[in-house]
């Protein structure tokens, strides 16, 4: 199985657990993965797992401050701090249609930049911090995730690939259906009952994982709290006043 063969598979699998309709591939040639099928960055020494830890957590620390900035608190709006923001808001457009007027398109980039340009400035930029700070977020816990396994145990434990994917599986599925998922054998034999047993299964046999998939369901799923069940925040609500149901 080659690798666009293996996406394709791994997708249909995937949108038949969460009950997705069939996503078209914007870009035909190159395989996108429904989540993350890496292996877990094992880093050659705890120094350099902690220089990494340090520098995501500054990085999702910063975005965070930013989002906070334009963010108003519900309850704590006022005439002032309206007013502050939009004039906050019309000197950084006209400062961003300025920058416009001489920008030269020589690369993909920068024909993603001036999309952000072309459709405003002060909230286009604000939700690439946003997607950012998701993103981000996202490598923090799995850098957490290692820091238990690997760097504050004794012994690292055997089949963390597979502890890995059907955490990201597991994760995925909370979050996008609200719901945790369960595991569960079958009466008539050893195999699972659930689907998201029964897809975990065969995302291993895809990845040519082998291992246990019960173990690594129950694993997986004892990782889980509520704060993956919580629907990712719109740090962007209230932004230059803007407050829910509001222009």
């Amino acid at each position: 199985m080659n690798e666009k063969e293996q996406s394709e598979r791994l997708n249909e699998i995937v949108d038949r657990l969460l009950g997705r309709e069939k996503q078209p591939q914007l870009i035909p040639d190159w395989p996108s993965l429904p989540f993350d099928t890496s292996r877990p960055n094992i880093h050659d020494s705890k120094k350099e797992f902690l220089r990494e830890l340090a520098v995501v957590e500054s990085i999702v620390n910063n975005l965070e401050s930013v989002l906070e900035q334009v963010e108003v608190p519900e309850g704590q709006a006022s005439t002032e701090t309206d007013e502050m923001f939009k004039r906050l808001r019309t000197a950084i457009e006209v400062a961003a249609i300025q920058r416009k007027h001489s920008m030269a398109i020589s690369k993909p980039g920068d024909l993603a930049v001036k999309n952000i340009y072309d459709t405003g400035f002060v909230a286009g930029s604000m939700h690439v911090v946003a997607e950012m700070y998701f993103i981000y977020s996202q490598r923090l816990i799995e850098l957490r995730d290692q820091e238990k396994q690997f760097w504050i145990v004794s012994n690292r434990p055997p089949n963390y690939y597979a502890r890995t994917v059907a955490l990201r599986l597991a994760r995925l599925y909370a979050r996008e259906t609200g719901k945790f998922p369960t595991y569960g054998t079958s009466r008539e034999g050893n195999f699972p009952s659930t689907d998201f047993g029964r897809a975990l299964e065969e995302i291993f046999k895809i990845l040519k994982i082998r291992a246990s998939v019960q173990n690594a369901a129950k694993w997986a799923l004892g990782q889980l709290t509520e704060d993956d069940l919580a629907p990712q925040k719109n740090a962007l609500l209230g932004f230059m006043g803007i407050r829910p149901g509001g222009g």
